[in-house]
């Protein structure tokens, strides 16, 4: 694969003599970077984390949780079924072990969840090899997504000097994993919700507002590292509201919403996209404000050897006017400068939009954008003109 042209040929390209021969040698590279994400993820064997079934506490039964918690700090949660509207609650004490083992599954209550809560300090949580979590989305989805009936957010993080390693999370009934961490690593994660895609889903079934890992503008989530995940989903693939020296590399993301910045009424600065695929998503890349949001503060963010392949709205989309509505509705406000954006570095990104689709959107406020250099950014559309009001970036013709 890594070096035949025809491999690239589903993705249309070759089909443009403006594609230049660093964009395919970029192309070629990141979808070997996919293909080796692959292979460690379903290679993966936690050999440094496990535990001896000796010495672990093992959990079956939903009833053992609290006990086995509050007294054990190796802890092996085994083909464990949570009654639906219960909470899976695990507080774990200082220096404890988690594994997953088997299949974790929830049934079915309409409510918000979270249907799982992992909290503690100087902690591991890991995926045993074929273990996973299994959210039971279709149980849930009406092709609407917080706008239809109740559902709950999977997974609720809040740690302290911790790794999750290994995670396998399929068909989350509305947010996947919501993000609360200081010194944490979050790596060989798979998230599948492709059930959910319209087209696979049955009709008004599929999933929508699925994101994958979303930091949450609650906690300040500084020196948390994201690496070597794929995530099929159907919203954001990763989210940061707040944020402090973060890390996101080494991703595959399928039918998202992109690489994503919310800024809201917190700070979000010094964050590091780099060597990731996007694909079939509704924006490659997205930073938007929130107009509704207090204050806040974006700065130095930084998206390095991007490669979007196939995007159907837009290749990068920054927009200081964005309002969370339904799906469909257009964001046609106008523009707020109450969260600048300082200091946005885009660097080798390269890829394709849809027919229709913008390559590149920037909608600035006055006195909203400052101090932006992009170097190497080619995404290619079928004769749709980039579109920049307020605002063109340093060494970037729009």
């Amino acid at each position: 694969m890594c070096n035949n042209k025809s491999s690239l040929s589903y993705a249309g390209i070759y089909s443009s003599s403006n594609y230049s021969n660093k964009y395919l040698h970029w192309t070629v590279k990141m979808m070997c970077l996919f293909v080796y994400t692959l292979f460690a993820y379903f290679s993966f064997i936690p050999v440094s984390f496990q535990t001896s079934v000796e010495e672990a506490c093992i959990v079956k039964e939903f009833e053992e949780v609290n006990n086995v918690i509050n007294n054990c700090e190796d802890i092996i949660l085994d083909n464990l079924d949570i009654p639906g509207g219960d909470q899976l609650i695990l507080n774990l004490s200082e220096g404890s072990t988690l594994t997953f083992r088997g299949n974790t599954s929830f049934n079915f209550y309409e409510w918000t969840g979270p249907l799982m809560t992992i909290s503690g300090n100087n902690i591991k949580v890991i995926g045993e090899k074929d273990s996973v979590i299994d959210g039971r989305g279709p149980l849930w989805w009406d092709g609407q997504g917080t706008w239809g009936s109740k559902k709950p957010r999977l997974l609720k993080i809040q740690v302290t000097n911790a790794v999750f390693d290994g995670i396998n999370i399929k068909d989350c009934p509305s947010l996947c994993a919501m993000v609360n961490g200081d010194n944490l690593v979050i790596k060989n994660w798979f998230i599948n919700i492709l059930e959910g895609d319209e087209g696979v889903a049955p009709e008004n079934k599929f999933a929508h507002n699925t994101d994958g890992l979303h930091l949450e503008h609650y906690y300040s989530n500084e020196n948390v590292t994201i690496e070597n995940c794929v995530i099929y989903n159907q919203d954001d693939c990763i989210a940061i509201a707040r944020a402090k020296n973060v890390t996101v590399r080494n991703l595959f993301c399928h039918g998202s919403h992109g690489l994503t910045i919310s800024g809201t009424n917190s700070t979000i600065e010094d964050v590091l996209f780099e060597n990731s695929i996007i694909t079939m998503a509704q924006n490659g890349i997205h930073v938007k404000t929130h107009v509704l949001d207090g204050d806040g503060l974006i700065k130095n963010v930084v998206y390095r050897n991007i490669t979007i392949l196939d995007a159907k709205n837009y290749g990068i989309s920054v927009e200081q006017n964005y309002l969370n509505l339904p799906a469909g509705q257009p964001q046609d406000g106008p523009p707020s400068n109450h969260i600048p954006i300082y200091n946005l570095s885009m660097q080798n990104i390269y890829g394709n939009v849809l027919s229709g689709g913008i390559p590149v959107f920037i909608l600035c406020a006055d006195e909203g954008c400052f101090d932006w250099k992009w170097e190497n950014v080619n995404i290619l559309g079928d004769n749709q003109n980039n579109n920049c009001t307020g605002y063109a970036p340093e060494q970037y013709e729009c």
